[in-house]
């Protein structure tokens, strides 16, 4: 018999196990050690008595892994990952874990549910439009070898200075982007596991125009911007320059781009990024 619970008690390597089963057959499979999933589920917040599982008997054969926190000031759970082992599957388990979770989220003032599915999982899709969910955006995905990247940068003026950040501006960060990050890319979630990320401020003179975020073991950048009156003078390919030799992966990745902004995508795309897999950022609230 299945029944579902909270995984406060479950223990991250029964977690683990539960995952690399129930995604070993994904369309882009996760392979991850235990220190991995558990940095990846903490960076995004993951909120151990807030997340379920199905069990049979003890046995952890499906879950949500939810991150909670604020977003657009409100309480948010964050679905940071869902999955069922595969002979477990078409039971109708995921919807049970997922009815289960929504008093008892509500019980803790989460005002509504985030999640980001694969656009060609037209599956999920439809199962999260039925339930409720809407698309607040659409993403785009961009990796790279670092050898296939192309860095024909500007010789940058004498007054450009590129300096590792202690103590980041996030605010100041905040009125060079274009769009919101995600929620795995957000201020937040970089905050929790900070000493992981290298944070570089781009400098006018005495002045911050813009900055970069990479995370060096994965190569991927969470997060980059330059004030829109230096744009296009060769700040952002340099930024890239440096982070390629910053990545100890051998990859730059670029995930949850805004697909609505054209100049992030025209950007990537000239220094040979390839678009991947995009995704759906969906939202339910209650």
């Amino acid at each position: 018999m299945i029944t579902i619970k909270p995984l406060t008690n479950t223990s991250i390597e029964s977690i683990h196990q539960a995952f690399q089963k129930a995604f070993a057959d994904y369309q882009e499979p996760f392979d991850m050690t235990v220190p991995q999933l558990q940095y990846m589920i903490e960076r995004r917040g993951f909120a151990p008595k807030l997340s379920f599982g199905a069990f049979d008997d003890k046995e952890l054969v499906g879950f949500t892994l939810n991150g909670v926190g604020l977003w657009n000031n409100q309480l948010t759970a964050y679905d940071t990952g869902t999955g069922i082992v595969k002979d477990y599957r078409k039971q109708g388990i995921a919807t049970h874990i997922f009815d289960e979770s929504l008093p008892v989220l509500k019980q803790h003032k989460v005002n509504q549910y985030l999640l980001e599915v694969i656009k060609t999982n037209t599956k999920a899709y439809e199962l999260y439009k039925k339930a409720g969910f809407e698309v607040l955006r659409e993403f785009d995905y961009f990796v790279s070898p670092i050898g296939k990247v192309k860095f024909e940068a500007k010789n940058l003026g004498a007054e450009f200075l590129f300096l590792e950040l202690e103590n980041p501006q996030w605010e100041l960060f905040s009125t060079f982007r274009d769009f919101a990050p995600s929620w795995q890319n957000s201020s937040d979630s970089i905050q929790r596991k900070q000493s992981f990320f290298k944070i570089l401020g781009i400098f006018n003179e005495e002045n911050l125009i813009g900055y970069g975020i990479i995370e060096p073991h994965t190569g991927d950048i969470p997060q980059f911007a330059i004030a829109k009156n230096f744009r296009r003078k060769g700040l952002g390919t340099a930024l890239f320059k440096t982070f390629s030799s910053t990545s100890m992966s051998g990859i730059l990745k670029i995930i949850n781009t805004d697909f609505i902004d054209k100049g992030t995508k025209i950007f990537l795309e000239s220094l040979g990024f390839q678009a991947g897999f995009g995704q759906y950022e969906m939202l339910l609230k209650f």
